[in-house]
């Protein structure tokens, strides 16, 4: 259990960080929304395998939005 937990918290900072350099905006304010994203996603996954991912794609598409406005 501590294994996965682990490997989770490095690829939630990795994806946050990422995103964070890409798209030029501060990590905390990726973190902030990629958390939202994760944990509502997280309440209805059957399989949560792709949770990071889909998390990473809708917290993309929020900041991209954000920044277009």
């Amino acid at each position: 259990m501590t294994e996965s937990f682990s490997r989770l918290e490095s690829d939630h900072v990795r994806v946050i960080a990422n995103l964070s350099d890409k798209l030029k905006i501060p990590e905390h304010e990726v973190d902030e929304i990629y958390k939202r994203e994760f944990d509502r996603l997280a309440l209805q996954a059957r399989i949560p395998t792709f949770l990071v991912v889909l998390a990473m794609r809708n917290t993309r598409s929020i900041l991209r939005r954000r920044n277009l406005h």
